[in-house]
């Protein structure tokens, strides 16, 4: 069972390693139109939309390999069980760990992730601030990332990273 949970945390890390890569690339060309306003998005060419999209699918995609595997399954490999575990628990744990700011933090970022999914055409001024709030928010979920990638492997040890 440790063998299957080693393994299937190298597949996890190797997910959220892989949006924070597409998140790093698309953020580093979208630097020159964001933050967004009224008046630069009407002035968006296709790249700057298709980064755009991206920096929002990679954002979404990381937050819920996160909290759906990366969460549940640390917590797992320290010896705790989360198995029927409700989602706040969980973040509630991670929250005395240190290694989220605050459950109420991460929730806000779950809503702003849920924006990020609906898009209306009639809330363009909606959508320009979620894209905002990405921008500035993108960074602390990958801190966060890293910060639990840290815990493990010095609660784990060599055996965690020898494969990387």
């Amino acid at each position: 069972m440790k063998k299957l949970k080693h393994a299937r945390w190298q597949m996890i890390v190797g997910e959220c390693e892989l949006h924070i890569a597409r998140i790093s690339h698309a953020l580093a060309h979208s630097k020159r139109v964001l933050p967004l306003s009224n008046e630069n998005i009407e002035n968006l060419s296709d790249d700057d939309i298709t980064y755009l999209d991206q920096l929002i699918y990679r954002f979404m995609k990381l937050q819920d390999t996160m909290g759906e595997k990366l969460f549940p399954l640390m917590l797992s490999l320290v010896g705790e069980q989360v198995d029927s575990k409700p989602f706040i628990d969980i973040l509630n744990r991670l929250e005395r760990l240190e290694l989220i700011p605050s459950r109420q933090e991460w929730t806000l970022w779950r809503e702003l992730r849920n924006d990020l999914a609906h898009e209306y055409p009639d809330e363009i001024y909606e959508r320009i601030e979620a894209i905002n709030a990405l921008s500035e928010t993108v960074g602390k979920i990958i801190d966060v990332y890293r910060n639990i990638r840290r815990y493990i492997e010095d609660k784990m040890g060599q055996e965690l990273v020898e494969k990387q």
